[in-house]
């Protein structure tokens, strides 16, 4: 799978709404205890079945965790806010949060920590030095002939919105050393509640 066609796939699980994934060093029954979630607790179970809790802006939250490539985990939030960053970034584990909020702004910066330094990042600033820049070589906030429409209504992954949000899935996927693709959304993994 190329890393253009990571959007498409995730939009056609029916995440074009809402997507909030957090890629963590680390394997995913640690990383799940890390995020506050019991993984004895949790139900394995494919993405399809996840998708049946889908609720954005819940008032519950619901990670669907499993190992993304050898050492690192990926959770992706089926119900509730975005993944808390401020636990792996005291964990002290690389990680990055790329969220996209269809009925908010569209794409959000970066929340990222190499270890380290934990921060958020613009997707304007994208070629400026920051703590995991080698992850992002080539990737610049603008190209030539890219239009922008501006809209009343929800946000749409065109233009610069969907420059940034594929930008933003390129360093996730360079950092964790895979693209996501279709084997990984097939694949079984836990769905597990956070305590809010």
């Amino acid at each position: 799978m190329t890393h253009e066609a990571q959007w498409p796939l995730l939009a056609a699980r029916g995440l074009g709404d809402l997507f909030a994934g957090i890629w963590i060093e680390g394997d995913p029954g640690d990383v799940a205890r890390l995020m506050g979630a019991d993984p004895a607790a949790g139900v394995a179970c494919g993405f399809g079945e996840a998708m049946r809790s889908y609720e954005p802006y819940a008032f519950k939250e619901l990670l669907w965790i499993g190992e993304h490539s050898p050492g690192w985990t990926h959770a992706i939030t089926i119900a509730g806010p975005p993944p808390r960053t401020d636990l792996p970034a005291a964990g002290g584990r690389r990680f990055v949060r790329v969220v996209w909020d269809r009925h908010g702004i569209g794409v959000h910066d970066l929340s990222y920590s190499d270890g380290t330094t934990a921060g958020e990042l613009s997707p304007r600033d994208i070629a400026t030095p920051w703590a995991l820049r080698e992850h992002a070589d080539g990737l610049l906030p603008s190209r030539p002939g890219l239009i922008d429409f501006h809209t009343t209504g929800p946000a749409e992954p065109v233009g610069s919105l969907g420059l940034w949000l594929e930008n933003w899935l390129v360093v996730a996927g360079r950092l964790s050393g895979r693209f996501m693709d279709a084997r990984y959304l097939d694949a079984t993994r836990l769905l597990c509640r956070v305590p809010l």
